[in-house]
């Protein structure tokens, strides 16, 4: 699976343009801010209907534009090629696949893709929501009923936090125990057999990296690990006036990023967590393959920054060996042959291929 063509027009600064890509390993290069980011934040948009940069898609038109811009994808999936349109115009994303307008959900299943943009260290510096979603990603893929529980807890979730906080009376709160606890519980149990596959596809990934010492991930539940989470919300009940929101449950859930049993924010430096953080998407990557069959879009931003050019070296390495289609950027050209790479070189917005 992954991108074969791609066509932008009205794109941030990007001029319009046609790229061809490699099934395999795509390396594109050029100075900052000539294009790189934002060639991967259409992948983004293509693959889920949002942007890694803004909230607001109506920032992405040329500023020189009408304020539209549009982006065709053809792309290979499971069962054959299609053609995936997005146009925006008028304050709203409209996305057509064979005529067939597409929610969000569609989009993401018809183009799995992992797109690890600028912000990748905000996987272990910001809170447990990005991790969530992390993991939450690679289920949606591998586990078909998971979007199905992961909105009924939400919803839930969200009501009985609201009856919370207007005081409501307790049958009232209560009355979406049932829900909270169904759903909460089946998606516990698939992010931890998830976690369980991770931990052996990464130990994989990082046995052969000496500058990751014994780097580990763990699923955090969200409620004390010797509870279930029936027990862990009734003793939470009991002091429910003293509350503002449920403060048990998967969406308190994490996945612990760990190096020597200690946080790894406080142990590596900021190459040796950006190798941890490439190790994890790839050990995603292969585990989302070996449930499901087919091999995700792996993308990554300046994936050479803040690295030696020997951990690099060592990093493309890995890269390598993955399967799918790989689409990195960064900032020089690789300083060694790659045989079997596509190369692109930016500049000024537009592409062309070396």
């Amino acid at each position: 699976m992954g991108v074969r063509q791609l066509r932008l027009v009205g794109f941030r600064a990007l001029a319009t343009q046609t790229l061809a890509f490699s099934p395999g390993l795509n390396l594109l290069f050029g100075d900052n801010a000539s294009g790189k980011t934002s060639l991967l934040e259409a992948l983004d948009i293509a693959s889920r209907g949002r942007s890694f940069r803004t909230q607001h898609l109506s920032e992405i038109a040329r500023w020189d534009g009408n304020g539209e811009w549009a982006l065709d994808v053809a792309h290979a999936h499971a069962v054959g090629d299609d053609l995936l349109k997005l146009r925006y115009r008028g304050g709203a994303l409209e996305s057509r696949q064979q005529s067939e307008v597409l929610s969000r959900e569609q989009m993401a299943r018809s183009l799995p893709a992992l797109i690890l943009g600028p912000d990748l260290h905000r996987l272990m510096d910001d809170g447990p929501k990005i991790r969530r979603a992390f993991m939450d990603w690679a289920l949606f893929h591998v586990e078909h009923t998971f979007a199905e529980h992961w909105r009924r807890y939400q919803q839930a979730l969200r009501q009985r936090n609201a009856a919370i906080r207007r005081q409501a009376p307790r049958p009232q709160i209560f009355a979406w125990n049932d829900s909270l606890l169904s759903a909460g519980t089946v998606i516990t149990q698939h992010r931890r057999q998830l976690v369980e596959g991770l931990r052996v596809h990464f130990a994989a990934t990082v046995s052969t990296t000496e500058m990751l010492p014994a780097a580990e991930i763990n699923y955090r539940q969200g409620w004390a690990k010797d509870l279930s989470f029936e027990a862990a919300l009734k003793k939470a009940d009991a002091h429910i006036g003293a509350q503002s929101a449920t403060p048990v449950g998967p969406h308190r859930g994490d996945l612990e990023l760990l190096a020597g049993s200690a946080r790894v924010q406080t142990t590596l430096s900021r190459g040796q967590q950006k190798v941890f953080l490439i190790s994890l998407a790839l050990a995603l990557a292969n585990l989302v393959h070996e449930r499901v069959g087919h091999w995700p879009l792996l993308a990554i931003d300046d994936w050479h920054a803040e690295l030696s050019d020997n951990t690099a070296a060592s990093v493309l390495d890995k890269l390598r060996t993955y399967q799918g289609q790989r689409i990195l950027s960064s900032f020089a050209a690789p300083t060694t042959a790659v045989a079997e790479a596509r190369l692109f070189h930016v500049e000024q917005g537009r592409f062309s291929e070396c």
